[in-house]
């Protein structure tokens, strides 16, 4: 049997998704709102409670690989860097075929000048979306920062 806590935390995640629906089509109140869902909140200056909204999210659903990456990315933006490698770490654990929690977790290494796992992170973007410009970019900037010239 389903406890009113938990009946609450369906209602609230189903209200966010149809925001979202809403935000991302373009039309009703938020039409002018970039992103959708959490990021909305993330937009508007509220990091704090982004982040409680993808905890939200992934203690409903700890297998939504996509929450995980955008909380990896809010707590990017804040120069958490640790805590948001652990987001993109599950992120990829749910999912290794999330392409951009691989590229995200390659921002976040190359920030910290950890350039090997930088690089390891862009090439693993790389094979499963091998038409990513911006991976292929940011490789290349590593290996520039490294003095190396082969991709």
């Amino acid at each position: 049997m389903i406890n009113k806590q938990k009946l609450y935390s369906i209602a609230f995640v189903s209200a966010a998704m149809i925001l979202m629906l809403i935000s991302t089509s373009g039309a009703g109140p938020f039409a002018d709102i970039p992103n959708s869902g959490s990021n909305n909140v993330y937009n508007l200056n509220k990091s704090d409670e982004a982040i409680k909204s993808y905890d939200k999210a992934t203690t409903i659903n700890p297998k939504d690989s996509k929450a995980w990456n955008n909380e990896g990315l809010t707590l990017y933006n804040l120069n958490k860097f640790d805590e948001a490698i652990t987001a993109f770490d599950k992120a990829i654990k749910v999912n290794a075929q999330n392409s951009l929690a691989w590229y995200n977790k390659g921002l976040v290494l190359d920030d910290l000048n950890k350039s090997d796992e930088a690089i390891k992170s862009y090439d693993k973007e790389i094979e499963i979306n091998p038409k990513d410009s911006k991976a292929w970019n940011n490789k290349r900037n590593v290996l520039n920062k490294l003095n190396i010239s082969d991709l």
